[in-house]
């Protein structure tokens, strides 16, 4: 599911599930992905200024953040969570972009209307359309599509073993034999 995602934006994810633990929640919600984008995006590369915009939440973070990591235990997303992950997928592809990253994820808070998250940023003044213009005007910041042929190119010496080389020689094996059976005529 996360093939796509940034690893800057699996971070947040990451940080929305030790949110979440470390508050003793039984699912990650809308609330806990806002607060790992805020992690995420500590050391930079916010075009909305998140932690400008929401002081005291990038101070919780910033405790989370520093705390040890806690393992074990798997925290399941909360319908809103699903709804936001489906809608930053979305809104990737309606800029057509292939790379997810954390501010497709506040996209898709934004676009999730009925959530806490949404309501908190909305309440420092961010609106989708404005976002999504900024996010459009932010797209050199990702890299760029991955190339399928080089890809495919890279993974052919990993088959020239298992599969080409028992190929090449089963076929060398029926040449043999078709030249032996002609050859006995």
């Amino acid at each position: 599911m996360f093939e796509r995602y940034t690893d800057r934006c699996k971070i947040a994810v990451f940080f929305a599930r030790q949110t979440a633990l470390c508050r003793d929640a039984t699912a990650i919600d809308s609330n806990h992905l806002l607060f790992g984008i805020l992690i995420a995006n500590r050391k930079g590369g916010d075009i909305f200024r998140l932690r400008e915009l929401l002081p005291e939440d990038g101070a919780q973070q910033d405790v989370i953040a520093n705390q040890p990591l806690i393992k074990g235990r798997n925290v399941p997303l909360t319908d809103d969570a699903k709804r936001v992950l489906a809608y930053t997928a979305r809104e990737a592809n309606r800029l057509l972009e292939y790379w997810i990253d954390t501010e497709h994820l506040v996209l898709g808070i934004l676009r999730e209307e009925n959530n806490a998250a949404a309501a908190k940023l909305r309440g420092v003044g961010l609106k989708l359309k404005v976002c999504r213009q900024l996010v459009a005007k932010n797209r050199g910041s990702r890299p760029p599509r991955p190339n399928l042929l080089i890809w495919w190119l890279r993974q052919v010496p990993s088959l020239i073993v298992p599969v080409i080389l028992p190929a090449v020689f089963l076929l060398g094996i029926m040449v043999a034999l078709c030249l032996l059976e002609f050859g006995a005529r």
